[in-house]
């Protein structure tokens, strides 16, 4: 068997069962069940649960890392960076898996050990750098109003990922009716970056 497919095997098998049971409550001999290996094949690969969550959450990082830098400009020349920025990360975040939502609900309220130790490091301190960075450039530039660039960077992250968890646990309440309607999200997107076009960026006169 081709080891990188058994190890995705394993990976996606682990990452339904840590969304549904969170770290404390998991179980490898669930994973080996819903991967359809043999236990002692997910030890071959990992040392234990910890690893293998590690592994996980990992993973889950990285992916949005790679997603969504691509769209932070390194010298921003225009508001409609700005935009795209917000549109990229907004439709990415969109489209990811329900179990990768509750992945990171739970470790955040498991009080975030992992969150910590792997979240912080590999994706939002690159990202907060980079993105304090372009706000400072376009400061500089006056393409922007004077504000701090570190908390409008975590307003602007917390307000989607907050979109994006009430869209996964308040899917079947009365809520969601109201929410998230036909074209929810790319009228989410649009209205968010009214709020910060608008709040932001200095009258023309």
């Amino acid at each position: 068997m081709n080891e990188n497919s058994t190890v995705d095997k394993i990976t996606r098998a682990a990452t339904a069962e840590f969304s549904q049971y969170g770290f404390d409550g998991s179980r490898i001999d669930r994973i080996a069940k819903k991967a359809k290996i043999n236990k002692a094949m997910i030890y071959y690969h990992f040392k234990g649960k910890e690893a293998l969550y590690e592994h996980t959450l990992t993973g889950i990082v990285t992916a949005i890392y790679e997603r969504v830098s691509p769209f932070i400009p390194e010298d921003a020349s225009s508001p409609e960076e700005l935009a795209n920025l917000i549109r990229g990360y907004s439709a990415y975040l969109g489209t990811i898996d329900e179990n990768v939502i509750k992945i990171i609900i739970r470790e955040i309220a498991s009080g975030g050990k992992y969150f910590k130790k792997i979240t912080i490091p590999i994706l939002l301190l690159p990202i907060i750098k980079r993105v304090t960075e372009m706000f400072a450039r376009g400061q500089a530039k006056g393409l922007f109003k004077n504000f701090d660039p570190v908390y409008t960077m975590m307003q602007l992250v917390g307000s989607i990922v907050f979109f994006n968890m009430l869209r996964t646990t308040m899917k079947d309440s009365p809520l969601a009716d109201i929410i998230f309607q036909e074209n929810y999200l790319e009228r989410y997107t649009e209205n968010l970056i009214k709020i910060y076009t608008g709040g932001i960026i200095p009258n023309k006169r």
